[in-house]
């Protein structure tokens, strides 16, 4: 069977296959999710409209959304008024807006994309990339995410031990990341091995209380928002944290920088590239 990361491998050197050919290049793009809106800005079009775009301006820095974008309402409640009077020539969903896709087909056409995983991105890329006529950037898009990657693999191999990679809820609790989110499918993508034995939800994470992992023999990658690290400063001068295995055995991997699991191919390699960084400073620390 072949293994997590070898598939995501071989999907990031597969040709590109076409996709509605034939239809007219749509010029005005309303887009429902950020991780498409990040690919469509990636593609080089930027987008009439994009549902909450100033959430998108500050989970997602790069590639930057214009100001000029308008702004269609929350992700899954956009303002069907907006929608109608910006004339898209496309409406860019995802499968969970399926609920809404009646009203919006009443708007304009509809292009229904995968959103979820890093495998998932990699396919939108391409079908974005043939629906817009922007097939060479796509490829590139994909050719610069298959090197970051091999990059850091080639970092990862002097890793002995498994990642644990999370974001801090409370000083009991991390979110941990798993395979179908798009860090935990980076992460197999780099050739590193998830320290959480157990699977995931539907959206690729799990909560879990700190104490119920403390023990796992795993480096701990943390993604901390700018609006919790002085949280997590504190939580780690506690007897707890200076005390559990987890958080006291290796150094802690703390990832601060503005990126979040709402992105797609740019924000995969954003991580690819944090995650080679990180281990050039626990192989020299």
């Amino acid at each position: 069977m072949l293994s997590r990361r070898r598939l995501l491998t071989a999907a990031l050197l597969a040709p590109a296959l076409s996709w509605a050919s034939g239809t007219p290049v749509p010029q005005r793009l309303a887009v429902l999710d950020w991780g498409l809106a990040e690919t469509i800005l990636a593609l080089g079009v930027t987008p009439a409209g994009v549902s909450a775009p100033d959430w998108y301006r500050k989970l997602i820095p790069t590639p930057a959304l214009p100001k000029t974008v308008q702004d269609l309402g929350l992700l899954f409640q956009p303002n069907l008024e907006t929608l109608y009077a910006l004339k898209p020539d496309a409406i860019v969903i995802t499968p969970q807006h399926a609920l809404l896709k009646p009203a919006l087909e009443k708007i304009a056409p509809i292009l229904t994309l995968p959103a979820h995983g890093l495998s998932a991105f990699i396919d939108s890329t391409r079908r974005l990339g043939a629906a817009l006529q922007r097939q060479t950037q796509a490829q590139s898009l994909l050719a610069r995410l298959h090197q970051q990657i091999a990059r850091a693999r080639g970092y990862a191999q002097t890793l002995r031990q498994p990642v644990i990679l999370a974001t801090p809820v409370d000083a009991l609790h991390l979110q941990l990341y798993t395979g179908g989110s798009l860090p935990g499918d980076v992460l197999a993508a780099c050739g590193m091995r998830n320290g959480w034995p157990g699977g995931g939800g539907a959206e690729g994470s799990v909560l879990m209380e700190l104490t119920r992992i403390a023990t796992l023999d795993a480096r701990l990658i943390l993604l901390v928002a700018e609006d919790r690290r002085d949280a997590v400063a504190r939580w780690r001068q506690s007897p707890l944290w200076q005390r559990l295995p987890l958080t006291s055995r290796y150094p802690i991997g703390l990832i601060e920088q503005p990126i979040s699991d709402a992105g797609a191919l740019v924000t995969a390699g954003r991580f690819a590239d944090i995650f080679s960084q990180l281990i050039a400073e626990w192989r020299d620390a």
